[in-house]
Protein backbone atom coordinates (compact mmCIF):
# COMPACT_ATOMS: atom_id res chain seq x y z
CA UNK A 1 0.00 0.00 0.00
CA UNK A 2 2.60 2.70 0.52
CA UNK A 3 4.44 1.83 -2.60
CA UNK A 4 1.51 2.50 -3.99
CA UNK A 5 0.95 6.03 -2.66
CA UNK A 6 4.53 6.51 -3.20
CA UNK A 7 4.13 5.77 -6.89
CA UNK A 8 0.94 7.95 -7.08
CA UNK A 9 2.77 11.04 -5.11
CA UNK A 10 5.98 10.48 -7.66
CA UNK A 11 3.97 10.53 -10.44
CA UNK A 12 1.88 13.66 -9.52
CA UNK A 13 4.93 15.59 -8.03
CA UNK A 14 6.68 14.52 -11.97
CA UNK A 15 3.93 15.79 -13.83
CA UNK A 16 3.78 19.24 -11.59
CA UNK A 17 7.31 19.78 -12.54
CA UNK A 18 7.15 18.87 -16.55
CA UNK A 19 3.76 21.36 -16.64
CA UNK A 20 6.10 24.15 -14.75
CA UNK A 21 9.08 23.54 -17.64
CA UNK A 22 6.69 23.44 -20.28
CA UNK A 23 4.92 26.74 -18.91
CA UNK A 24 8.83 28.38 -18.67
CA UNK A 25 9.74 27.27 -22.31
CA UNK A 26 6.89 28.75 -23.57
CA UNK A 27 7.09 32.16 -22.02
CA UNK A 28 10.38 33.61 -24.27
CA UNK A 29 7.98 32.57 -26.93
CA UNK A 30 4.89 34.96 -26.16
CA UNK A 31 6.81 37.27 -24.92
CA UNK A 32 9.10 37.86 -28.42
CA UNK A 33 5.75 37.79 -30.32
CA UNK A 34 4.11 40.22 -28.36
CA UNK A 35 7.06 42.31 -29.00
CA UNK A 36 7.88 41.27 -32.21
CA UNK A 37 3.97 42.80 -32.97
CA UNK A 38 4.26 45.77 -30.99
CA UNK A 39 7.66 47.12 -32.30
CA UNK A 40 6.96 46.27 -36.27
CA UNK A 41 7.06 49.22 -38.54
CA UNK A 42 3.83 48.65 -40.31
CA UNK A 43 2.04 48.39 -36.96
CA UNK A 44 3.04 51.35 -34.30
CA UNK A 45 0.78 54.31 -35.08
CA UNK A 46 1.73 55.55 -37.81
CA UNK A 47 2.75 59.26 -38.36
CA UNK A 48 1.64 61.03 -41.86
CA UNK A 49 0.16 63.82 -43.29
CA UNK A 50 2.70 66.45 -42.11
CA UNK A 51 2.41 69.99 -43.14
CA UNK A 52 5.43 72.07 -42.32
CA UNK A 53 5.37 75.84 -43.09
CA UNK A 54 8.29 77.58 -44.79
CA UNK A 55 8.42 81.25 -43.39
CA UNK A 56 10.15 84.29 -43.65
CA UNK A 57 11.48 85.91 -40.75
CA UNK A 58 8.73 87.92 -38.58
CA UNK A 59 6.05 85.54 -39.76
CA UNK A 60 4.12 83.08 -37.78
CA UNK A 61 2.69 79.92 -38.96
CA UNK A 62 1.03 76.58 -38.15
CA UNK A 63 2.68 72.98 -38.07
CA UNK A 64 0.32 70.09 -38.45
CA UNK A 65 0.35 66.22 -38.17
CA UNK A 66 -1.50 63.18 -37.81
CA UNK A 67 -1.09 59.75 -35.92
CA UNK A 68 -3.00 56.74 -36.64
CA UNK A 69 -3.54 53.62 -34.36
CA UNK A 70 -2.86 51.17 -36.83
CA UNK A 71 -2.82 48.02 -33.90
CA UNK A 72 -5.72 45.76 -33.40
CA UNK A 73 -6.43 46.90 -29.80
CA UNK A 74 -6.65 50.64 -28.49
CA UNK A 75 -3.89 52.15 -27.44
CA UNK A 76 -4.92 54.59 -23.80
CA UNK A 77 -2.99 56.80 -21.82
CA UNK A 78 -1.89 58.34 -24.77
CA UNK A 79 1.07 61.50 -24.71
CA UNK A 80 3.22 63.04 -27.09
CA UNK A 81 5.71 65.63 -27.48
CA UNK A 82 7.10 67.57 -30.32
CA UNK A 83 10.31 69.05 -29.68
CA UNK A 84 12.43 71.85 -31.49
CA UNK A 85 15.71 70.47 -31.19
CA UNK A 86 18.23 71.49 -33.82
CA UNK A 87 19.45 73.90 -36.84
CA UNK A 88 21.22 73.76 -39.69
CA UNK A 89 22.23 75.94 -43.26
CA UNK A 90 24.87 75.70 -45.43
CA UNK A 91 27.40 77.24 -43.29
CA UNK A 92 26.87 75.51 -39.55
CA UNK A 93 24.75 73.08 -37.88
CA UNK A 94 24.15 73.87 -34.28
CA UNK A 95 21.81 72.77 -31.46
CA UNK A 96 18.92 74.71 -30.54
CA UNK A 97 20.21 76.29 -26.82
CA UNK A 98 23.37 76.96 -28.65
CA UNK A 99 21.21 79.85 -30.36
CA UNK A 100 20.44 82.88 -28.51
CA UNK A 101 16.98 82.82 -26.63
CA UNK A 102 15.53 85.89 -28.83
CA UNK A 103 16.95 84.28 -32.43
CA UNK A 104 14.66 81.38 -31.75
CA UNK A 105 11.26 80.65 -33.14
CA UNK A 106 8.92 79.87 -30.60
CA UNK A 107 5.78 77.48 -29.78
CA UNK A 108 3.07 79.42 -28.13
CA UNK A 109 0.36 77.44 -28.24
CA UNK A 110 -0.87 73.55 -29.30
CA UNK A 111 -3.90 71.79 -30.17
CA UNK A 112 -5.08 68.08 -30.28
CA UNK A 113 -8.32 66.99 -31.62
CA UNK A 114 -9.86 63.71 -32.99
CA UNK A 115 -10.50 63.90 -36.91
CA UNK A 116 -13.92 65.47 -37.35
CA UNK A 117 -14.07 67.08 -33.27
CA UNK A 118 -13.72 69.81 -31.52
CA UNK A 119 -10.07 71.00 -30.70
CA UNK A 120 -8.19 71.08 -27.41
CA UNK A 121 -6.19 73.54 -27.03
CA UNK A 122 -3.23 74.73 -24.19
CA UNK A 123 -0.54 77.13 -23.88
CA UNK A 124 3.04 75.68 -23.95
CA UNK A 125 4.85 75.93 -21.02
CA UNK A 126 7.92 75.40 -22.83
CA UNK A 127 8.77 77.75 -25.79
CA UNK A 128 10.61 74.61 -27.58
CA UNK A 129 8.06 72.15 -26.79
CA UNK A 130 4.56 71.37 -27.77
CA UNK A 131 3.36 68.63 -25.13
CA UNK A 132 -0.32 66.60 -26.21
CA UNK A 133 -1.95 64.87 -23.48
CA UNK A 134 -4.94 62.42 -25.70
CA UNK A 135 -6.35 59.90 -23.01
CA UNK A 136 -6.98 57.13 -25.70
CA UNK A 137 -6.76 56.41 -29.59
CA UNK A 138 -9.47 53.62 -31.05
CA UNK A 139 -8.63 51.24 -32.99
CA UNK A 140 -8.03 52.71 -36.74
CA UNK A 141 -8.58 55.96 -35.14
CA UNK A 142 -6.48 59.23 -36.15
CA UNK A 143 -5.61 62.32 -34.24
CA UNK A 144 -4.35 65.79 -35.20
CA UNK A 145 -1.79 67.30 -33.85
CA UNK A 146 -0.75 71.31 -34.15
CA UNK A 147 1.16 73.73 -33.01
CA UNK A 148 1.97 77.36 -33.66
CA UNK A 149 5.65 78.46 -34.87
CA UNK A 150 6.27 82.07 -34.43
CA UNK A 151 9.21 84.58 -35.27
CA UNK A 152 10.20 87.58 -35.54
CA UNK A 153 12.62 89.88 -37.41
CA UNK A 154 16.24 89.00 -35.50
CA UNK A 155 14.81 85.12 -36.02
CA UNK A 156 18.12 83.21 -37.10
CA UNK A 157 17.53 81.66 -40.57
CA UNK A 158 18.16 77.92 -41.19
CA UNK A 159 16.34 74.82 -41.38
CA UNK A 160 14.91 74.04 -37.88
CA UNK A 161 14.23 70.22 -37.04
CA UNK A 162 11.49 68.52 -34.90
CA UNK A 163 11.71 65.79 -33.06
CA UNK A 164 8.99 63.09 -31.11
CA UNK A 165 8.50 61.18 -28.71
CA UNK A 166 4.86 59.25 -28.01
CA UNK A 167 4.50 57.20 -24.63
CA UNK A 168 1.54 55.02 -24.37
CA UNK A 169 -0.46 51.57 -22.90
CA UNK A 170 -1.08 48.32 -25.12
CA UNK A 171 -2.09 45.43 -23.52
CA UNK A 172 -1.61 47.24 -20.32
CA UNK A 173 1.84 47.43 -20.65
CA UNK A 174 3.63 50.53 -21.29
CA UNK A 175 5.18 51.69 -24.65
CA UNK A 176 7.30 54.58 -25.85
CA UNK A 177 8.03 55.75 -29.56
CA UNK A 178 11.12 57.89 -30.35
CA UNK A 179 12.54 59.93 -33.71
CA UNK A 180 16.16 59.75 -34.83
CA UNK A 181 16.74 62.68 -32.96
CA UNK A 182 16.77 61.32 -29.88
CA UNK A 183 20.30 59.80 -30.03
CA UNK A 184 23.79 60.84 -31.21
CA UNK A 185 25.44 59.57 -34.63
CA UNK A 186 27.65 57.04 -32.31
CA UNK A 187 24.32 55.37 -30.22
CA UNK A 188 22.45 55.14 -33.72
CA UNK A 189 25.62 53.64 -35.32
CA UNK A 190 25.93 50.65 -33.46
CA UNK A 191 22.03 50.13 -33.13
CA UNK A 192 21.88 49.69 -36.95
CA UNK A 193 25.00 48.15 -37.46
CA UNK A 194 26.29 44.60 -37.19
CA UNK A 195 22.88 43.44 -36.14
CA UNK A 196 23.50 39.14 -34.68
CA UNK A 197 19.28 38.97 -35.03
CA UNK A 198 16.08 39.88 -36.85
CA UNK A 199 15.17 43.12 -35.44
CA UNK A 200 12.29 45.34 -36.32
CA UNK A 201 13.32 47.76 -38.93
CA UNK A 202 16.36 46.73 -39.03
CA UNK A 203 17.29 48.38 -35.69
CA UNK A 204 18.18 47.39 -32.26
CA UNK A 205 15.81 48.55 -30.15
CA UNK A 206 16.76 47.19 -26.73
CA UNK A 207 19.93 49.33 -27.20
CA UNK A 208 18.20 52.66 -27.37
CA UNK A 209 15.51 51.44 -24.89
CA UNK A 210 12.47 51.96 -27.00
CA UNK A 211 9.66 50.07 -28.78
CA UNK A 212 9.92 51.60 -32.15
CA UNK A 213 11.01 54.21 -34.53
CA UNK A 214 9.11 57.33 -35.66
CA UNK A 215 9.53 60.02 -38.30
CA UNK A 216 11.63 63.35 -37.22
CA UNK A 217 10.49 66.29 -39.23
CA UNK A 218 11.39 69.87 -39.82
CA UNK A 219 10.30 73.65 -41.07
CA UNK A 220 12.23 76.32 -42.55
CA UNK A 221 12.75 80.13 -41.94
CA UNK A 222 14.39 81.89 -44.66
CA UNK A 223 14.53 85.96 -46.15
CA UNK A 224 12.78 85.35 -49.84
CA UNK A 225 15.69 85.58 -52.55
CA UNK A 226 15.09 89.77 -54.77
CA UNK A 227 12.96 89.27 -57.03
CA UNK A 228 13.94 92.15 -59.49
CA UNK A 229 17.43 90.33 -61.00
CA UNK A 230 14.64 87.77 -62.69
CA UNK A 231 12.65 90.44 -63.37
CA UNK A 232 15.53 92.18 -65.21
CA UNK A 233 16.53 89.43 -66.88
CA UNK A 234 13.48 88.47 -68.47
CA UNK A 235 13.27 91.97 -69.87
CA UNK A 236 16.16 92.24 -71.63
CA UNK A 237 15.93 88.86 -73.04
CA UNK A 238 12.69 89.95 -74.82
CA UNK A 239 14.19 92.97 -75.78
CA UNK A 240 17.72 91.51 -77.25
CA UNK A 241 15.21 88.41 -79.19
CA UNK A 242 12.88 91.64 -80.58
CA UNK A 243 16.10 93.13 -81.90
CA UNK A 244 17.45 90.28 -83.39
CA UNK A 245 13.95 89.79 -85.19
CA UNK A 246 14.11 93.24 -86.56
CA UNK A 247 17.26 93.02 -87.24
CA UNK A 248 17.10 89.51 -89.29
CA UNK A 249 14.32 91.24 -91.03
CA UNK A 250 16.14 94.01 -92.08
CA UNK A 251 18.94 92.08 -93.75
CA UNK A 252 16.03 90.22 -95.87
CA UNK A 253 14.74 93.84 -97.10
CA UNK A 254 11.33 91.98 -97.05
CA UNK A 255 9.62 95.08 -95.66
CA UNK A 256 10.70 98.37 -97.07
CA UNK A 257 8.69 100.79 -94.30
CA UNK A 258 11.16 98.92 -91.28
CA UNK A 259 13.92 99.42 -93.31
CA UNK A 260 12.87 103.43 -93.41
CA UNK A 261 12.20 103.17 -89.94
CA UNK A 262 15.14 101.76 -88.53
CA UNK A 263 17.46 104.43 -91.22
CA UNK A 264 15.29 107.33 -88.80
CA UNK A 265 16.21 105.84 -85.75
CA UNK A 266 19.77 105.62 -86.49
CA UNK A 267 19.73 109.10 -87.93
CA UNK A 268 18.19 110.06 -84.29
CA UNK A 269 20.22 108.40 -82.34
CA UNK A 270 23.79 109.60 -83.91
CA UNK A 271 22.37 113.27 -83.73
CA UNK A 272 21.86 112.23 -79.64
CA UNK A 273 25.24 111.09 -79.59
CA UNK A 274 27.02 113.83 -81.43
CA UNK A 275 25.56 116.51 -79.23
CA UNK A 276 26.19 114.15 -76.13
CA UNK A 277 30.03 114.16 -77.20
CA UNK A 278 30.05 117.71 -78.09
CA UNK A 279 28.95 118.82 -74.70
CA UNK A 280 31.44 116.63 -72.73
CA UNK A 281 34.56 117.75 -74.87
CA UNK A 282 33.50 121.03 -74.30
Amino acid sequence: MKLVLKGALSDILMRKVLGIIIIIMLLPIAQSEIDEYTSHPGNIPNFHNFETPQLEPGENDIFSLEIQNRYINNITNVSIKAEIYHRADIDESEKLDEINSKKRPTITENCWNYKGDKENCLESSNPSVANFNIGSILINQSVQLKFDINTNEDTKEGTYFVRFSMNYELNETERILQSRGFWNMEQWTEATTNLSEDYPGNINLDSLNIDGIIPDSSFGIKKPIPKWPLYLLITLTIVFAGLSIIFYLEEEETYPELNKWLQKMRGKFNQFWLRFKYRKSS
